[in-house]
């Protein structure tokens, strides 16, 4: 019997994100790229039927995605507040890992009007949440993981969507041999 962990539906985070703005080519210490994506609006809604429901919006975030000296990886690095419907603040920190495709670029840049739906490109987050709020603690206790979709909006933005899933160990009677 193989034993893995899984995966419960439990957040979507919707965010509209102005078109990137590249901050240095090159330039990092590692040699690769670091742009600004700032995010001008968002929601963080939990799933129907998700243990902890919430319904919060966007109180101030970016994303620092930097990519690889060979241009191979991005890695975004978004670090945002929300503001919950009771009142309530969120710390969201998502960092994850992607394959950059052509239309991607196009998209975040401006220069295309598509949308990529969840797994047209390679791209994985980790997300992690910090609160002072007792209501929304176990979400602090907690192991995200997400996947993501973008589609262009015109006019200097574009959407990014993240299906957030909590992760379970699985109990087995599974032990070491």
């Amino acid at each position: 019997m193989v034993v893995f962990n899984s995966l419960v539906p439990a957040l979507f985070l919707n965010l509209t994100v102005q078109n990137i703005i590249p901050i240095g080519n090159g330039s990092l210490s590692t040699g690769g790229t670091l742009v600004l994506g700032h995010i001008e609006s968002g929601t963080l809604v939990s799933e129907p039927g998700f243990e902890t429901a919430i319904d919060a919006t966007i109180s101030y975030a970016n994303d620092w995605p930097t990519s690889d000296p060979d241009g191979k990886h991005g890695r975004p690095d978004l670090r945002g507040l929300v503001t919950t419907h009771d009142h309530e603040y969120l710390e969201v920190l998502a960092t994850g890992i992607q394959t950059p495709i052509p239309q991607l670029g196009a998209i975040i840049t401006g220069a295309s009007k598509d949308s990529l739906p969840f797994g047209s490109f390679q791209s994985v987050f980790i997300v992690s949440f910090r609160t002072g709020a007792a209501k929304y603690k176990n979400l602090e206790d907690s192991i995200f993981v997400a996947s993501e979709t973008v589609k262009a909006l015109g006019g200097g933005y574009f959407r990014a969507g993240l299906r957030i899933s909590k992760l379970y160990s699985t109990k087995t009677d599974v032990t070491l041999q």
